[in-house]
């Protein structure tokens, strides 16, 4: 898939990342932008108003479906591989990232995030004055809004702490919520609070979803288009725990009819089937034309990088697969039979195809150009997902059961899963009360769910209970790659432990303050407020080796034959 190529036509663009960041160069009149004054012109400036930095990866290597290969494993074995730089030692330690500012790091992620703020800042500004012209800019106002919106909501799910309620979320330190372009050189910034953040973030939806139209996009899986939006509504609502308020965003995009529902969730066999080589089935995952695909962007990403043994020390492996894709389910025995599993070597860690690269040349007589990556914002089956979690809490219990079958049948490749009669998915509340009973289940599929902890009088029923970490085990192996999981970790308190070499085990309690990624350094430095790092589960120092980061924020050039020689290693495990 090529994407649109980015139209970065106003350099001021930067300004907003130059002053967040400490960075004082500018010595010129800052307000150089190029004049925004025609329907089209606010239409390109709009393509670049999705950040091309990947905010999964770091919430990915924080969360438990990452493993360290140099850890013992089983019979004590231990790997020395080293990580694809320094970086990957302290995400997986949970300590603040101060060694790199490159790709993937919380550094390029806050620019690249707010890069694309400050272009939705700058469409509404001169929406605003064609509009006093009489010139009716409905649908790109609504994606600017839901845009904006969006890269404030990545933001506070990766730096702050999960939403828990209004009285507890106004003490908990939010991001600062930009809804002007900067014109001033070193403003001075206020975080806020995560209530006052959602709050924002709410409201920008809200004002969002009637204005976005799909009538100018070429492609609409490329921008906001109503689906989308509607799928973000949906999960925005299922983090701030309004759940009745997921129900009607979601329906909108799945319908609620069974036979319509299934029909637009992801074609898992022919990706699986038909798909012969991790590239074709890559395509198949982020297919523009899929009605499983509802928003996808490309991003300057190494993180695939990291799947292959050369930097194969944090990965997909061992206890992350036995507990999901090499693991049984309420409705399959011993192995997910919904997506191929790859390995450039089974040993040291696997990946899923959505995870692979794509290559861009920048130099085609040398063979050097940028590795991307593809994040699939919101698909069908995720938002699938978001409904049965929000029936369950709603206590329609049924409906939720039925929501999990319908996902558990889209990835019923070649009938592998329990299945009835006449086709369908073999799955009740009663065998999921069975699998996911936590006296007679191994915890990774039944964790303790600290919601009382977190939020005062959130009580579930042992159904409910049941029934939920069903939904949080399918959204598990949904997200794959994709960070999710560790955004379900924060919602629900979820403990988990990290291995790190032969260093003590390092724990993450239900309200570890480690639980919101530290801020950049450059960010702290410049003046705005760190998170607090007080409530600490453990106080590993750690000695473990640590491989070497170049100290850049562009993005790294590789080579094409480095790549294709990596790509060569990978294949097909099941």
């Amino acid at each position: 898939m090529k994407k649109n190529n980015r139209i970065f036509y106003i350099a001021a663009l930067t300004l907003v990342m130059a002053v967040m960041t400490g960075c004082h160069f500018l010595d010129h009149n800052p307000d150089m932008r190029a004049s925004i004054d025609t329907k089209d012109k606010v239409r390109l400036l709009l393509v670049s108003a999705y950040t091309n930095a990947n905010a999964g990866a770091i919430c990915e290597f924080s969360s438990d479906n990452v493993i360290d290969n140099n850890s013992p494993d089983a019979y004590g074995h231990c790997n020395a591989l080293l990580p694809l730089n320094k970086m990957y030692d302290e995400i997986f330690s949970w300590r603040p990232v101060v060694s790199s500012t490159q790709q993937d790091s919380p550094k390029y992620i806050w620019d690249g995030c707010y890069s694309a703020i400050a272009a939705c800042n700058q469409a509404l500004l001169a929406i605003e004055e064609l509009e006093k012209k009489g010139i009716n800019m409905d649908a790109e106002k609504g994606e600017a809004l839901m845009s904006r919106a969006y890269h404030h909501f990545l933001l506070a799910t990766v730096f702050c702490h999960t939403y828990k309620d209004e009285a507890q979320s106004r003490r908990d330190s939010g991001i600062h919520y930009m809804t002007v372009p900067e014109t001033t050189v070193k403003p001075v910034y206020y975080r806020g609070t995560v209530y006052d953040t959602y709050k924002h973030i709410q409201e920008d939806i809200e004002a969002a979803l009637p204005l976005v139209n799909d009538e100018y996009y070429t492609v609409p899986r490329y921008h906001f288009n109503i689906r989308a939006a509607h799928a973000f509504a949906a999960r925005f609502y299922l983090y701030t725990r309004q759940w009745d308020k997921v129900l009607p965003h979601a329906n909108y995009v799945l319908s609620t009819n069974d036979e319509a529902t299934l029909g637009v969730l992801f074609d898992a066999t022919y990706a699986k089937v038909e798909c012969t080589d991790i590239t074709s089935e890559l395509n198949a995952w982020i297919d523009a034309n899929s009605p499983a695909n509802l928003l996808i962007y490309t991003t300057m990403s190494q993180a695939s990088y990291t799947a292959f043994s050369d930097y194969g020390r944090y990965q997909f492996n061992r206890d992350a697969r036995n507990f999901t894709t090499s693991g049984s389910g309420p409705c399959w025995k011993s192995r997910f039979p919904g997506f191929s599993v790859w390995s450039a070597n089974s040993e040291y860690g696997s990946l899923m195809a959505w995870f692979f690269y794509l290559f861009e040349y920048t130099d085609k007589v040398n063979g050097y150009g940028f590795i991307h990556g593809v994040t699939r914002a919101f698909t069908t089956n995720e938002t699938l997902l978001c409904r049965a979690e929000a029936k369950a809490q709603l206590g329609d219990l049924d409906g939720a059961v039925n929501d999990l079958r319908m996902w558990a049948q889209s990835y019923n490749v070649q009938g592998q899963m329990d299945t009835l009669a006449n086709g369908n998915v073999n799955l009740t509340l009663a065998k999921i009360k069975n699998f996911y009973n936590a006296d007679g289940v191994n915890p990774n599929w039944a964790p303790v769910l600290h919601t009382n902890d977190i939020c005062p009088g959130w009580v579930l029923s042992n159904d409910q209970l049941a029934v939920i970490r069903c939904a949080l085990h399918f959204r598990r192996l949904e997200g794959i790659h994709t960070g999710l999981r560790w955004h379900d970790l924060k919602r629900y308190g979820i403990e988990i432990e990290h291995y790190q070499g032969t260093d003590p085990v390092r724990k993450l309690v239900w309200n570890d303050d480690r639980r919101a990624i530290q801020l950049p350094q450059e960010v702290i430095n410049a003046g705005m407020a760190p998170n607090v790092r007080v409530n600490l589960g453990d106080n590993v120092d750690g000695n473990s080796s640590f491989g070497v980061a170049p100290a850049s924020s562009e993005p790294v050039k590789v080579s094409m034959l480095e790549a294709k020689a990596l790509g060569a290693q990978i294949t097909r495990e099941n």
